[in-house]
């Protein structure tokens, strides 16, 4: 069997597992369940090569390769190829929950909630919105984290090693809302677009 269909077998074992975990929607605990069963797709090491997902080329920071999507754009799936020092300022998922663990590579995940104002919140998202920090993860292999459709996280890539992480999320980038990503010291808050923002390769 070739590696690529032992990688799409390995993929549909695993969301239909999450699936089963999330059979009454995504809650704290549900989703708790479901961190291992990816993680245990993410111990499969000789699935994710470098040969398949790349480092991003010169002028890029990463890569980001489709490898599940149901036929309704539930339930997909993104390999996360980045290189070292990569960083995203808070933001959420557009309404989607999200879990993140790691091939190889290891990143802190900041995990935040909505105080007031902006969209989550009692705002209308034009004015100040403030965010607090409520925990913090070392997302490496054999951790992961996991967010509600509501949470709110940034990403910071820690030492000399790059980037292969997996990205689960209830909706695909298409189908996400838009996203509201948080400016820190200012108080302030962007919403964007996700996919229209970069390129998404297709290796399922």
């Amino acid at each position: 069997m070739q590696l690529k269909d032992r990688r799409n077998r390995a993929v549909s074992e695993t969301i239909n597992n999450i699936r089963g975990a999330l059979a009454d929607g995504p809650t704290i605990t549900s989703l708790e369940q479901a961190k291992p069963i990816l993680m245990s797709l993410c111990a499969q090491t000789e699935l994710f090569s470098r040969t398949d997902f790349p480092l991003p080329e010169a002028g890029e920071t990463e890569r980001t390769f489709l490898i599940h999507e149901d036929e309704n754009g539930e339930y997909a799936l993104y390999v996360n190829s980045g290189l070292p020092g990569q960083t995203y300022r808070p933001h959420d998922h557009g309404g989607s929950w999200a879990i993140v663990a790691a091939v190889s590579g290891r990143e802190k995940h900041r995990l935040y909630r909505q105080r007031n104002g902006g969209p989550n919140g009692n705002g209308n998202g034009n004015g100040k919105v403030s965010i607090e920090q409520v925990g913090e993860i070392d997302v490496q292999p054999g951790t992961a984290v996991s967010m509600l459709p509501e949470g709110i996280h940034s990403i910071h890539a820690l030492g000399d090693e790059p980037l292969l992480h997996l990205h689960l999320y209830g909706r695909r980038f298409a189908d996400q809302s838009t996203r509201t990503e948080y400016d820190l010291e200012n108080n302030t808050i962007e919403q964007f677009v996700l996919e229209a923002s970069f390129e998404i390769e297709d290796a399922r």
